[in-house]
């Protein structure tokens, strides 16, 4: 038995497909902008190194979160001075109030590190656990921002 063709249903099945499509693009660009809202964040960098009780005081600084860097990671990246700051970041999964990524640098003796923040619309917490490659060390970076207003 052969289904009777409908007029009309191809154009409402094309209306439907259009929506979910479009609800779908939504969502995944405002995947990024929900995690946290742009502007200008006071962040605390503390570096954690294994078996090392006194480490570096914490750097305090602020810096200008904009709605590109919620949506490539940059928002989320390395703040104090080590190699892997110039090192790649991959595999970038903005979801709800979280944010994950990993770090990946090119040579023999490659580096590596794993991310994860937690956010809410106007602050973060997160750790960049760090493998500095042919090293053989491992260390960390803590990051802690508030929002304190617009950027200039």
């Amino acid at each position: 038995m052969q289904a009777k063709w409908k007029p009309g249903y191809a154009a409402r099945a094309l209306i439907s497909l259009a929506g979910v499509y479009a609800g779908l693009m939504a969502v995944g660009s405002d995947a990024a902008k929900s995690l946290l809202t742009p502007g200008l964040y006071r962040v605390e960098v503390r570096i954690g190194l294994p078996n090392v009780q006194d480490t570096a005081a914490p750097m305090v600084l602020t810096r200008c979160i904009a709605t590109d860097d919620l949506e490539s990671g940059q928002a989320f990246f390395v703040l104090s001075d080590n190699p892997l700051k110039n090192c790649e970041l991959v595999d970038y999964q903005p979801t709800g109030d979280t944010a994950t990524y990993r770090i990946l640098c090119q040579g023999p003796n490659m580096g590596s590190a794993v991310a994860v923040f937690d956010t809410t619309d106007r602050s973060y917490h997160g750790t960049i656990n760090m493998n500095m490659g042919g090293k053989n060390m491992t260390m960390s970076e803590t990051q802690v921002g508030k929002r304190i207003g617009d950027c200039h």
